[in-house]
Formats: structure tokens, sequence, C-alpha cells
């Protein structure tokens, strides 16, 4: 089946081959650079002007959009490739399993499965005969950085800082802010991943260090605390693994070297960023406030009830009722004991914001084939979301494709780090960026619901990876073959005048 696939793509893409390659690489990269950064733009922009209709658009757009990425990635040739077997099953499994509850009950976010089996393999299947997949993945760093500048600027002039409240940046919620920063984190401390390993010039990783540390500042203002254990997630994962690395290769002056930068930078820049927060947008003087905005206290607690949704909805949402002689209805384990030692004192609720009652709600109505929304109303509170990946999958879709997103999160996990363990030499440029993104990605989709790729950026980033963890080759191999062993020359972003 994936080799008739595959042999479906070569039918209908190689013609392109002629016509892309007359085109400039450095045209055509930009241009991939651009499909990344419009996907942003729908992502920060698009869904708080089109909130009914965002959904449609976006998926519209999206599906153009990894067409023509499709097309402008195409290199001298296509072949077949092997693709992992247990990567294969899981991820057409879960396509499969969304498709058929897309088609026996009729939802608004449909389509999910489809497009991550056709659309998203096929950018995957493309970029893995590229020859020079760094440059590809430079592209989507540079449009995540294009994106992170252009959003800097517009908060450092335009949306005010506000004492005892939380910081939502260019968004109305401070938690959607902390979400999309976890991505920015990931592909700069790719970056500070590859100066260590290449020995980059001090004067050189500065804006590394300055970014690093604007990110820093943005997710302690907003406050989101799924943000805030994404970040320590990939910051931690980034330690042990270079700390690994850099003893192997002798390199542990400049780890260390690169971690006393890091904190020194964040804190002398931290309150830089903070007065210019709070003063510059006061001299410019010309706010820019959204509908939907939100003034999040400290504590958590919100001014209006408004500017939570993953996408609009509202009709046909069910409602649950989760009273505290059912929560009661627990098991008598040690494990369960406590919890419910705990949670009849409102602790675990307090302290996740509700999320144990909302978990307990979409439980209950948890079956086979899933759900027509994603919304449900709660002891007479419409929820947004479940807060939770595996909760949403398995309500929207049914229980069994929790199953395979299950599969495919630990796949993600593993895969990942096996790929920068031993890709890191040859891809250097980005190979500690699919490690983060999934690790992040993972840790945020415990408490918060990321799946709709074209609705939420996260999710696009999560599985735009899996194109790298697809692959069925060991590149550590090859490279002692053509190397004998020796580690080959870092690539340069400057090399080849691609960008």
């Amino acid at each position: 089946m994936i080799e008739f696939y595959q042999k479906q793509l070569i039918s209908l893409l190689s013609p392109w081959i002629v016509v892309v390659n007359r085109m400039k690489p450095k045209t055509r990269y930009r241009i991939i650079s651009l499909c990344f950064f419009a996907d942003l733009v729908l992502f920060c922009i698009v869904r708080y002007l089109l909130h009914k209709e965002s959904y449609f658009y976006n998926t519209a757009l999206g599906m153009i959009f990894l067409c023509v990425l499709a097309i402008l990635s195409l290199d001298k040739t296509l072949v077949l490739k092997p693709w992992r077997k247990s990567m294969v099953i899981s991820w057409y499994g879960m396509c499969l399993v969304f498709t058929i509850s897309d088609v026996l009950v009729t939802k608004k976010v449909c389509g999910l499965g489809l497009i991550l089996a056709i659309h998203f393999t096929a950018v995957f299947f493309v970029w893995q005969n590229h020859s020079r997949k760094d440059l590809l993945w430079k592209a989507f760093k540079d449009a995540v950085k294009w994106a992170f500048v252009i959003n800097a600027v517009v908060c450092f002039l335009f949306r005010f800082y506000v004492n005892g409240g939380r910081y939502a940046g260019i968004f109305t919620n401070p938690n959607t802010f902390g979400l999309y920063l976890v991505i920015i984190f990931a592909v700069f401390m790719s970056d500070l991943d590859w100066n260590v390993d290449t020995g980059k010039r001090f004067v050189k990783c500065i804006p590394t260090y300055v970014s690093l540390a604007l990110i820093v500042f943005y997710i302690s203002a907003s406050q989101a605390r799924t943000a805030m254990m994404a970040a320590c997630g990939i910051l931690i994962m980034w330690l042990v693994l270079r700390g690994i690395l850099s003893v192997r290769s002798k390199q542990v002056k400049k780890y260390l070297s690169a971690i006393g930068l890091l904190v020194c930078f964040s804190v002398a820049l931290y309150p830089v960023f903070y007065l210019g927060a709070k003063k510059i947008p006061k001299l410019v003087n010309h706010p820019i406030v959204f509908q939907d905005d939100v003034l999040y206290l400290a504590n958590g607690e919100k001014i209006k009830d408004v500017g939570d949704r993953v996408i609009a909805e509202s009709d046909r949402i069910e409602h649950v009722d989760v009273t505290p002689k059912e929560e009661q209805l627990v098991d008598n384990s040690i494990w369960g004991r406590l919890v419910r030692s705990l949670d009849t004192k409102d602790t675990l609720n307090k302290i996740s914001s509700g999320r144990i009652t909302i978990y307990k709600a979409y439980v209950k109505r948890l079956n086979l084939w899933g759900h027509h929304r994603v919304t449900l109303f709660v002891n007479g509170r419409k929820v947004s979301h479940a807060h939770n990946n595996w909760l949403q999958f398995a309500y929207t879709y049914g229980w069994p494709s929790m199953i395979f997103y299950g599969l495919i999160t630990i796949l993600s996990l593993i895969r990942s780090v096996y790929f920068y363990m031993t890709n890191r030499r040859r891809n250097a440029t980005y190979a500690f960026l699919v490690p983060a993104i999934c690790v992040g990605f993972v840790i945020a989709t415990v408490t918060e619901c990321l799946f709709l790729p074209f609705e939420v950026f996260p999710a696009f980033a999560y599985w735009f990876v899996f194109g790298d963890l697809f692959e069925k080759k060991v590149e550590e191999k090859e490279l002692v073959d053509e190397g004998q062993g020796e580690d080959p020359e870092p690539i340069d972003e400057g090399q080849g005048g691609a960008l």
C-alpha cells in the first residue's frame, strides 16, 4: 500500500521537477519559508477574524500551502523510500479511525485523518528525497523566526502589560501565547545546540541568546504553566543529551559556557524586557485591542469568561453534570484513595484550574465512534475542549483513536531522541529541533488540547516532524561508509547560496 502511494506521488509530482528547477534556489526556498509563515499567520490572526468559519478557511488554505510545499521542495528525482513499519501502522491506523469516525459521526472539524494520511505524507516523501534537507528545515526555522520578530515588535509597541495580570502577547489568551512560544523555544534551542556542536563564535551566537532570553520573559509574563512545563522539558532534555555528547566529544567547556551565557542573558535582559513591555506601549499610545481580549489575573482567574476556544461551536453541544457524589465513585486502590483525599478538598482542581472535573466529564461521554463537537457543557459551563489530547481524541473520534494516538506519541518520543543521537552530525542545523518539538508538544498536551494542524501551530509543527521519523535508515551507518567514521564538516547556513 505504501509503495503504491509513493509510486502515485512519483507519477504526479515528477513532471514538476523540471519546472521547479528552472527557479532560482534562493527564490524557491524563500517561497517555502513564506508558506510556513502563512500557516503561522493563520494560527495567530485569521482564527480571530473568522470565528465560525475559521476551520474551513484555515484548512483549505493550509492544504494549498502543503501542496505548494511539496512542489517547491522537489529536488533532482523521486525514488521509493522505505518507511518504518511501526510508524506506518500506527500513523495510518490512527488516520483510518479518524476518517471512519468522520463518516459515521459528522463533524465540523472533519478531515484530519485524510489530511495527515495524504497531504502531510506527500510532503514527507518529497523532503526525504531532497539532497539538502537542512535547507528545507532552515526555511521552516526562518519562517518561525520572522514571525517571532514581528510578534515581538507588535507586542513592545502596541500590546500593554497590565500589573497583576497575565500577558497574552498578540493573542487573546495567555495560555495560547505560551503554547506558541514553546515551538519558538524549540527552534532557538536547536540553534543553541548547533552553536555548541560546531563551536560557533560568540558574536554570531548573540541573537540566539537574546531571543531565548526574550522567550523566557514572555513565558514568565504569560504565567502559562503548561508552556513552562513544556519549555522546562525541552531544556532538561537538551541539558542531558548535549551533556552526554559533550563528554563523549570532549566539548564540556563549550557546553558549560553555553549554559552560563544562557543564564546570564536571561537574567540580565529580563528587567529590560519587563520595562519595555510596560513603558513603550504607553509612549506609542496606540494600543491594539481584540474583540475577545481577556484580562487574566495572576491567580488564573478571568475578568471576562471569553477567549478560551479552539474552534467556535454553538449548536448540539452535549451537557454533563459532574456532582460531588459521582466524583466519589473511584477505585479503592492506594492511588485512588490518595487522589480522592486530595480531590475532596478541591486541591487537584485548584492546582489544575478545574481540569479534574473536565476530565471526568469527558470520560463519562466516551464512546466507540466519537461525537459531533469538540466542546462540552460541564456543570452548565461551556468548556472549549478536554484540556488533554488523549481525552480529546477519544471523545471526538472514539476511544480506538486514543490507542493509535498513544502509540504514535510513544514512537515520536523514542524515535525523535534516536534521530538526534544518530543524525546530529549530518543534520546539525536542525537535529535537536525534532525531539524538542516532540517532547514539548507531548508535555503540553497533558493539560492542553492541540490536534488541528491549521488551527494551532504547535500541532502543525508536531505532525510535520514525523517526516524525519518515518524514514527507515540509519544515518550513522551511512556516515561510516562514506567518511570512514569521521565527522563531516558542519553545514553553515551561508553555504551554497540557497537562502
